[in-house]
């Protein structure tokens, strides 16, 4: 699914978005013309509708590509979820474009007034990857109303012209992802734009759609991680391999020192990259035989989530201290690789806060 022409395409692309700080639109046409924002969104909106294995892979082989470019292809697939809990009419309406992608936030920062027939939103909320493409965005409100529904969190989804892009996204990695602040003041959202996350329909159905949201959402993250880390020890290979004769002659001991470094650190994050797949395999396995998710799977989904990202950000840190100063140099493509693979490796739902890893 991710070819030689989207690896050269994107590859030629990708010094150029970091300048830029979003996807290059030769680079969107081929997303949108691949359905690579569709992987879990319904075949009867035009989606692809994987599996989420399959979609893992798709995953982490688009990071591999790029890292900005993995990322968007897993966020703006992941949000196909959303086909569970919006109205059906909606669905069909935002979802069937071929130019689909939702930008958004789950975090309850905004304030959603009741009207007649709809909604008035206003709010801020940041790290909205994507907000330079998206075709719809979907925010999180609290309800500010006289009846039942007051505090409540509600979810919306609103259209480009409703939302003001605040381009603050400065990380120092995964900068053509435009991850950037949104502004809504005074928004109306009609009454079928509004939705709560909680309580899935199923009008479009897929098992995808069953399995429990938290290990989903950290396997995809962690699947652009170890696309990430795979394509940082590939490059690092042939980096060391390039300098091989002049190492050798200034230090002999350097380039054998180097390579035992470099098959240790990939082979430890090979072993914890087939760990992750054995469990989300199992995991999907199980699922689809119609036995209940219980905490042994689900827990080592998320482990191993942890685990994958940990082994690849770790090695490459080791790594990185022994390929030379020109890899400090923004612009080399390894310091690139290195940075993004940092900042996917932060997202909370890959950090490790127990000490158990």
């Amino acid at each position: 699914m991710i070819d030689a022409q989207i690896t050269e395409t994107v590859r030629r692309h990708a010094q150029s978005m970091e300048i830029q700080g979003e996807m290059d639109a030769e680079v969107l046409e081929l997303i949108y013309e691949r359905r690579l924002f569709k992987l879990f969104t319904p075949k009867a909106v035009g989606g692809r509708m994987l599996d989420l294995p399959e979609a893992l892979h798709v995953f982490e082989d688009a990071a591999w590509v790029d890292g900005s470019f993995g990322w968007l292809v897993q966020i703006g697939s992941g949000a196909g979820f959303f086909a569970t809990v919006m109205e059906p009419d909606a669905v069909r309406e935002l979802f069937t474009p071929q130019e689909f992608y939702i930008a958004g936030s789950d975090r309850p920062m905004g304030t959603a007034r009741k009207v007649r027939g709809g909604y008035m939103i206003d709010g801020t909320w940041p790290f909205c990857s994507g907000a330079q493409h998206a075709s719809l965005f979907t925010v999180t409100c609290r309800i500010a109303s006289n009846d039942m529904e007051d505090g409540r969190v509600r979810a919306f989804a609103l259209t480009p012209e409703q939302i003001s892009v605040e381009k603050d996204w400065n990380a120092f990695g995964l900068k053509a992802t435009s991850s950037h602040t949104i502004h809504v003041a005074d928004a109306f959202v009609p009454e079928s734009y509004r939705f709560n996350v909680t309580a899935p329909h199923f009008h479009f159905d897929h098992s995808v759609y069953h399995y429990p949201f938290m290990p989903f959402a950290t396997a995809n993250i962690a699947s652009t991680a170890i696309g990430i880390a795979r394509h940082f020890f590939e490059a690092s290979r042939a980096h060391i391999d390039g300098k091989k004769a002049a190492w050798t002659d200034k230090s002999p001991e350097r380039y054998g020192h180097v390579s035992k470094l470099m098959e240790e650190k990939e082979a430890s994050f090979l072993h914890a990259r087939k760990d992750f797949y054995d469990a989300v395999e199992s995991s999907w396995q199980t699922h689809l035989d119609g036995r209940p998710l219980d905490s042994y799977h689900l827990d080592a989904v998320v482990h191993c989530s942890k685990k994958v990202a940990k082994a690849g950000l770790d090695g490459a840190q080791v790594l990185h201290r022994h390929l030379g100063m020109e890899v400090l140099m923004e612009d080399h493509p390894l310091n690139h690789i290195y940075r993004d693979l940092h900042v996917a490796s932060q997202h909370g739902l890959l950090v490790d806060d127990t000490g158990k890893l």
